[in-house]
């Protein structure tokens, strides 16, 4: 597992169970002994704003790779979809999130993500 003083701006990693994009990080001083800590400014996958994480230089984080695809929607029933990747003509099956459940229709297109074999669809293109 990489140290936090690994992480950079663009990396994802893992914090409270959630995958989320480091913005910026500045190095902070705390206390009267001058140690430093790392200050990251993160943001979740579907958060529109920051927030802010401080972690010392030698602590562990779970570093990911998020790459977003495109699809399209092939079918939806309820809350469950099933989309194709405009890429690899894959099939797969997710959960619609519940902003996104009236505006997403069959034949949309959409944003996604593969996290650890789960999809999640972020977006309607």
């Amino acid at each position: 597992m990489p140290t936090a003083t690994e992480l950079e701006r663009g990396n994802y990693f893992i914090y409270n169970n959630e995958p989320v994009r480091v913005l910026r990080r500045e190095v902070i001083v705390v206390g009267t002994h001058s140690h430093s800590k790392l200050k990251f400014y993160i943001q979740g996958l579907r958060e529109k704003g920051e927030r802010t994480v401080t972690f010392q230089h030698s602590d562990r984080v779970e570093k990911m790779e998020i790459v977003r695809k495109q699809g399209q929607i092939i079918s939806k029933s309820g809350n469950k979809v099933q989309l194709m990747d405009a890429v690899s003509y894959e099939t797969l099956d997710s959960n619609l999130p519940q902003e996104l459940a009236d505006e997403v229709n069959e034949g949309d297109s959409v944003t996604f993500v593969d996290l650890n074999g789960k999809i999640e669809i972020l977006d309607k293109r």
